[in-house]
């Protein structure tokens, strides 16, 4: 844990020390940014419980308990709105952190999008779990994917934007650098896609930023412009044969675009 900001490190310390005594928790595992080793202070936490079969349906009941166990708890919910109830979103402080708890059995490591590093196990059983099966990475969306999807949520956007519903296409700007244009930056610059993530390190920052406005329509109306703009050129810029078929929509919406 030497490569963690002190606060992470202050916190995953303590946690372990008080995890480690509770009968029905059989590990600990860490996974998202602590696996690149490039965590900083803004960082979030992402802790994985390995729970036994025998006392999960205490520990679900007592998932609050534990996280206030682990340090100064100031709130704490379940992550249904992401679609994952076995997840308990924390904020602990002061300092704050941030700390996400995923509480599962053994048997459901054998689902796992990448392989976590195991901070402390009883008996060697998840490093044995996780020896004898694979993680399923999340597959990033294929250049064809995105290009039959673009022009629709680019006409999308503009009748948001001509309804004046700003906010709407506000919205839609942030998905699209988020779930169009940042896939194929990575793609191309040979990355890991997570959304808009660290990209203001990418030489097409610059672009990317002007698919961005403020709350007047003609910024959004340059800001979805541009978003066709970089999407063209980054479309160009792809491998031969990962380069899409053009869609039938993209000539109709960009004369709609600049009507």
């Amino acid at each position: 844990m030497q490569h963690l900001p002190v606060r992470h490190r202050d916190f995953l310390t303590s946690a372990l020390s008080i995890w480690r005594a509770h009968p029905g928790i059989l590990g600990v595992l860490a996974g998202g940014s602590y696996l690149g080793r490039n965590m900083d202070e803004f960082s979030d936490l992402d802790l994985i419980l390995v729970v036994s079969d025998e006392l999960r349906a205490t520990i679900a009941r007592e998932r609050m308990v534990i996280a206030r166990a682990a340090g100064p708890l100031l709130q704490g919910f379940t992550g249904e709105h992401v679609g994952e109830p076995r997840l308990l979103i924390c904020l602990y402080g002061p300092p704050l952190l941030h700390v996400d708890l995923k509480f599962i059995s053994v048997a459901e490591l054998d689902s796992r999008i990448e392989d976590p590093e195991v901070l402390f196990e009883r008996a060697g059983i998840i490093t044995e779990r996780l020896g004898s099966t694979r993680a399923s990475p999340l597959g990033m969306p294929s250049a064809q994917w995105i290009e039959d999807r673009f022009w629709v949520w680019i006409h999308y956007g503009i009748d948001k934007l001509r309804r004046g519903e700003l906010f709407e296409c506000l919205d839609m700007l942030a998905f699209l650098r988020a779930q169009a244009l940042a896939p194929l930056i990575q793609l191309i610059d040979g990355g890991v896609w997570r959304g808009a993530r660290r990209l203001e390190a990418s030489r097409h920052a610059s672009a990317l930023s002007r698919v961005c406005a403020r709350h007047d329509a003609e910024e959004c109306r340059r800001a979805l412009a541009a978003a066709v703009e970089l999407y063209t050129v980054l479309r160009g810029q792809l491998q031969e044969s990962d380069r899409p078929r053009h869609s039938p929509a993209e000539p109709v919406v960009r004369a709609y675009l600049g009507a």
